[in-house]
């Protein structure tokens, strides 16, 4: 049955509807104003007092470090390598594969719940072979949303099975629900002959890799390389047009440079910046060279609307004015997030028009001054995102989220096998974790 949405004031980022309708199945089939709707049998949602918007796209997330909410471990560090060597890298250690369906399920559904239809995941285990098929169950067979995924190679891992999980993924999974990325953890955690093994595997494909996220990175590449991270990368012809470089919190000019000449895109992830403590990326100045910057959350928080919120502030401090980065520089990220899973995908995601895919969402809103189209990202901004919680969540046009319920009943069910899956992971940290030691 096809559905419709009435009542509706709609914005898609670009254009905004008011009294509006729209009528989809898997895309929007029609939009128009209310006074020329007829009801042809659709299923009506009613979007009186909402906002009609896109569903959200996070632009590098991981899945993995679901189950770490709550963990008691051993956790004392004075560095970013020390994060890395006392939690992350101990709890992928330690994943099985009913572990990363789990976490990839319960992960994908908070983000869900708060409005992102599509996530684009950098997967991290011990356990490498067929992992992202995990995943990929998880989140494209049974929450029905989208996703690019991949796995961190890194040296950390067997390199040969890491490659092979990247290639054989990406060469089997090409849709309009699912694609794949070379992941790559970062180039701290990869030696000079790793990266050559990668690019001789690589073929037309993008990477997905951490960039200088800490200056420990930045430090690595130049004491053992006599270079930085992103010359580094290029050396190696690992840089594209479908490249996702993530924080580059520490490149400089020269990087950046780079990044632009080769069409490549930065995914930002500020709130996971501050909680590291290593730096806030230039932002304003990767916009201003025409670098293509999206945003994910890095798998720190649940709220993509919170992501944006901390753009835009942290933009304020980062450039030492309260003017100094704007909500057009944060269209402008939201739009190019859009653009970027489109070319992935080959979808129209983030466009409320027809023919465009019924990724959408419906959040109540009461606005007590005047909404119009030049105003309308205000409103959403300033008055949906601080407390963003979408009453309808829409993905290829099937109603997962109605009156803020999933509609799958039996996913509320898996809740309990996932709390059971979360307590065994945790207790074989325990026992064991405290013994492991990693190199880097």
């Amino acid at each position: 049955m096809k559905k419709a949405i009435i009542n509706a004031r709609i914005y898609d980022y670009k254009n905004y509807y008011d009294d509006s309708y729209i009528i989809f199945d898997n895309k929007i089939l029609e939009i128009g104003k209310m006074s020329s709707y007829k009801n042809k049998d659709y299923h009506e949602i009613d979007g009186k007092d909402s906002f009609v918007l896109p569903g959200f796209v996070s632009g590098h997330t991981h899945l993995y470090s679901t189950f770490a909410r709550g963990m008691n471990s051993s956790f004392n560090p004075e560095n970013f390598m020390d994060i890395l060597k006392q939690l992350w890298w101990k709890l992928d250690y330690f994943l099985d594969e009913d572990d990363i369906y789990f976490l990839a399920l319960m992960g994908g559904l908070d983000q869900l719940k708060c409005g992102t239809t599509t996530l684009i995941d950098h997967h991290a285990s011990k356990l490498v072979k067929k992992s992202l098929e995990k995943i990929r169950k998880a989140l494209i067979d049974d929450l029905n949303i989208r996703a690019i995924l991949a796995f961190e190679t890194s040296d950390r891992f067997n390199v040969l099975d890491a490659i092979n999980e990247n290639s054989n993924f990406i060469k089997n999974n090409h849709n309009d629900k699912v694609s794949g990325l070379f992941g790559m953890h970062a180039s701290i955690s990869l030696s000079d002959s790793s990266l050559k093994e990668i690019k001789d595997n690589l073929g037309n494909e993008g990477i997905h890799i951490h960039v200088a996220e800490s200056i420990m990175d930045e430090e690595d590449s130049l004491i053992k390389y006599g270079m930085r991270v992103v010359e580094r990368l290029d050396k190696f012809g690992l840089i594209n047009d479908k490249s996702l470089l993530v924080h580059c919190t520490h490149i400089d000019d020269f990087e950046m440079d780079i990044i632009k000449k080769r069409n490549a895109t930065i995914a930002i992830n500020v709130t996971s910046n501050l909680n590291n403590a290593v730096g806030i990326s230039n932002v304003k100045k990767f916009l201003d060279k025409g670098i293509r910057v999206i945003a994910g959350n890095d798998g720190l928080i649940q709220s993509q609307a919170f992501e944006y919120l901390n753009i835009y502030y942290l933009g304020h401090l980062k450039e030492k004015s309260p003017t100094g980065f704007s909500l057009d520089n944060v269209l402008t990220i939201i739009n190019n997030t859009y653009d970027y899973i489109n070319m992935l995908l080959g979808t129209k995601l983030g466009s409320i028009s027809v023919n465009s895919e019924a990724d959408l969402l419906l959040v109540d809103y009461n606005n007590y001054s005047t909404v119009n189209e030049n105003n309308v990202f205000g409103h959403i901004f300033y008055g949906t995102f601080p407390c963003f919680k979408p009453r309808v969540v829409i993905a290829s046009g099937n109603v997962l989220i109605e009156n803020y319920k999933i509609e799958k009943n039996e996913l509320n069910q898996l809740y309990i096998e996932a709390l059971s899956q979360a307590e065994k992971l945790w207790d074989r940290i325990k026992k064991e974790g405290e013994n492991i030691e990693f190199k880097y």
